[in-house]
């Protein structure tokens, strides 16, 4: 009985050990949640800036109607843990835009997206919303 309690111990104490604590695999709360409020420094003129580029040379864009959505899960220190995207047409179905060349660019932007900030210290994400109207970027939300 001695040895099963020694060796319950010791399989307990390396368990806990060996599991690294990482920031991304907190429990997510919402930004909106208790005052959480996770945003990008600058916020929108921020955004913007940054997908600018792609909304001038991105001018024929396949479906030419529908929304893309960013889900950005940022960790409690303000690090990016994974991107999250959503794509319909304007008739709410799933779809791809430009074979899904467009996510790819928006995935990169968002990536080098840094300065979150948060009012607490909690997982939170933050979402991009693009609407995309007659093969253009219309709004940015």
């Amino acid at each position: 009985m001695k040895k099963i309690l020694v060796f319950t111990i010791l399989f307990f104490s390396i368990q806990s050990f060996s599991q690294e604590n990482n920031d991304c695999d907190e429990r997510t709360m919402p930004y909106w949640w208790n005052d959480t409020n996770s945003r990008i420094e600058g916020e929108v003129p921020v955004l913007k800036k940054a997908i600018q580029k792609i909304q001038l040379y991105e001018t024929e864009i396949e479906p030419k109607n529908g929304f893309i959505t960013l889900r950005l899960n940022i960790s409690k220190t303000g690090k990016l843990c994974n991107i999250e995207t959503f794509q319909i047409d304007e008739n709410y179905k799933n779809t791809e835009f430009n074979k899904g060349r467009l996510i790819k660019d928006l995935e990169r932007i968002a990536i080098e997206l840094t300065d979150w900030k948060r009012d607490k210290d909690y997982k939170t994400y933050n979402l991009i919303r693009l609407k995309i109207k007659e093969g253009r970027i219309e709004e940015i939300f």
